[in-house]
């Protein structure tokens, strides 16, 4: 770094701090506190519930009972009030059945 460059970097850092003094008395003088008037955040949106067909949840959940997950699907099927997956009729489950039938072995 040559002597112009620290120069020029010692002036910006000048500018800077006496902005940073000037936010703060505009903050007193209002009597509020930055702490006051710092933004929260807002909570991620909702991804919407997955939609998916009957046929397709059959395929994965077959294909992880023949990879060794046996159980796990039919724990899977009964945690969703069911004896087996022709039983649940409510396709919004379907996505829920499916992305935790994802989860099988990657966890």
């Amino acid at each position: 770094m040559t002597g112009k460059d620290k120069a020029v970097l010692a002036e910006r850092l000048k500018k800077l701090s006496a902005d940073i003094s000037d936010l703060a008395a505009l903050f007193e003088a209002d009597g509020t506190s930055a702490e006051k008037e710092a933004v929260v955040p807002a909570a991620p949106p909702q991804a919407p519930p997955r939609t998916c067909t009957y046929e397709e949840v059959r395929a994965v959940l077959a294909e992880k009972a023949r990879m060794g997950y046996r159980v796990e699907v039919r724990t899977l099927i009964t945690k969703h009030g069911a004896e087996q997956l022709s039983d649940i009729k409510d396709p919004a489950v379907y996505g829920e059945i499916l992305t935790e039938a994802e989860e099988l072995g990657n966890g």
